[in-house]
């Protein structure tokens, strides 16, 4: 089997850790060849909270997916997560350019890593994930999807930079490499699980992608066909199981079970006779509770969750949800009810994002919970030599310690005469 057609992808998350293997034809269509499905430890809230479990979880899911495909692997895209995650939109400008020399790659990659000098966190440990370019101007005149070739005096770009800490960062390469495999690009979470579940239509009218993890919701928005905002909300599926548990005093597991099995989050659509048979702590003991009040303690975190998320709509100059709406992908976004319950309060289409496009893909992934594996393994295929609307941070492995993440497009280099950098930074914190 040719190794230079193969693909990884390894999401690593709070519930579940999932290796996928693709392969891409001649005819560029991207075949699942394997996957490995294990449940998640060591995780907390999309972060490592111990390196030793996280790492035996992430190997024997990349095992699986080994067995599964008939080939190993050596190297991935992984998925980050956490509340560590910052993101800013920065104008920067190149000046005083020869204008009878068209604008070169050289010119594109100055302005960029200005960007990303003047986007990082105001924090000594902070690391540029991504540098996003939405658009460009060329003397003043915005609006240009890319200026190589083209004649001008300055050149500026609006980006979009995400960046987070180190510590967490390391953490996750360093628990993905003692699985002995090579952490070759991290992607935002978000921004993969897009790549899996938009239409094309959809990124140009504008939408938000929230993608409900277990243990964080993760969202998106675009607008004209590039990433406008991104923040990492800590409410997940773990919370509402947890709000389950502690509301009717069950153990998680049944929580979580009563969850998927009778969750909704309409509750004036539940039978008031209809009853469910909870245990207790003690050991034998079970009682019932009104199937009606679990949906309520359901409805009120995802209230809660919903109206964070238009809050911060509002935080980046959105007044409202963009025409196309809102796309739910995650674990969790199976819930009952949830469709509805979100049109009504952001007064847009609402739909579940399931992943597509890929062939081979088995039934039981074209689940939303797969979204951002499979969007990982589309943006690692697609990646290869293309520039896209995301920049995927690569990684440099010491052996199996990884220690440092090359910043996109050489960003640890210092800024050149001739670049005079202006950020504009949204109220992304």
């Amino acid at each position: 089997m040719r190794r230079n057609n193969i693909y990884t992808a390894i999401d690593v998350g709070t519930s579940k850790v999932c290796t996928v293997i693709g392969r891409l034809e001649l005819s560029g269509e991207l075949e699942i060849l394997g996957i490995g499905l294990v449940p998640s430890r060591g995780m907390k809230k999309g972060m490592v909270s111990n390196l030793g479990e996280v790492a035996d979880a992430t190997k024997e899911s990349v095992q699986q997916a080994e067995f599964n495909a008939g080939t190993k692997i050596y190297s991935a895209n992984v998925g980050l997560t956490g509340t560590h995650i910052n993101s800013s939109n920065t104008i920067a400008t190149l000046d005083n350019r020869d204008y009878d020399n068209p604008v070169s790659s050289r010119d594109i990659k100055k302005v960029l890593k200005a960007s990303s000098e003047y986007g990082s966190m105001d924090v000594d440990d902070s690391r540029v994930l991504h540098i996003i370019p939405r658009t460009y101007a060329i003397d003043g005149h915005w609006g240009v999807g890319d200026p190589t070739g083209m004649h001008t005096s300055t050149l500026a770009v609006e980006t979009h930079v995400i960046q987070g800490s180190s510590a967490p960062i390391d953490s996750l390469i360093k628990a993905v490499s003692q699985a002995k495999v090579k952490v070759k690009g991290i992607m935002l979470e978000p921004l993969a699980s897009a790549k899996a579940i938009l239409a094309q239509e959809e990124l140009e009218m504008g939408v938000v992608v929230l993608d409900i993890g277990g243990g964080t919701s993760d969202m998106a928005v675009f607008l004209e066909g590039n990433i406008w905002h991104s923040k990492i909300i800590p409410v997940g599926g773990f919370q509402l199981t947890r709000d389950i548990a502690i509301a009717f005093n069950t153990s998680y597991n049944a929580a979580e079970e009563a969850k998927v099995i009778f969750g909704s989050v309409d509750p004036s659509a539940i039978d008031l006779d209809d009853e469910i048979e909870l245990p207790g702590f003690v050991p034998g003991t079970h009682y019932d509770i009104r199937r009606q009040d679990l949906c309520i303690v359901l409805k009120d975190r995802i209230e809660e969750l919903f109206n964070l998320v238009l809050g911060e709509l509002k935080e980046c100059g959105l007044n409202t949800v963009p025409p196309g709406g809102i796309v739910i992908t995650g674990g969790s976004a199976k819930i009952q009810g949830l469709v509805k319950m979100v049109e009504e309060m952001a007064g847009k289409p609402v739909r579940i994002g399931v992943p597509s496009g890929i062939s081979g893909m088995p039934e039981d992934m074209q689940d939303p919970s797969f979204s951002t594996a499979l969007g990982l393994l589309i943006a690692d295929a697609e990646s290869n030599g293309r520039n896209e609307w995301y920049a995927t941070s690569k990684v440099k492995n010491r052996g199996y310690l990884a220690r440092t993440i090359t910043r996109v497009l050489g960003l640890l280099g210092s800024v050149k005469n001739g670049i005079n950098s202006q950020i504009r930074r949204s109220k992304d914190e």
